[in-house]
């Protein structure tokens, strides 16, 4: 791989916030309920909800943290309680 990848994968790993792609939830792994898969990349995701759009106000909608397997594509997902 040239260095244009090389840079884009350290990118990708620096930016899963844990180069392993080993998380934990609740004191338990993460765990692909579709594939058993333990890596991931995490992201997070925006729950619109329609008042808050419909005042343009959807900054105040409340996040996910979302879990991408990279075994098989599945997105795991998780919010604060």
């Amino acid at each position: 791989m040239g260095l244009l990848g090389d840079t884009m994968d350290a990118f990708k790993r620096g930016a899963s916030g844990d180069e392993a792609g080993v998380y934990e939830r609740a004191g338990r792994p993460v765990i692909c309920s579709h594939c058993g898969g333990t890596s991931f990349d995490k992201g997070s995701a925006l729950l619109n909800s329609r008042g808050l759009t419909f005042f343009d106000l959807d900054w105040a909608n409340a996040s996910a943290d979302t879990y991408i397997c990279k075994a098989c594509g599945h997105i795991e997902w998780f919010v604060e309680l």
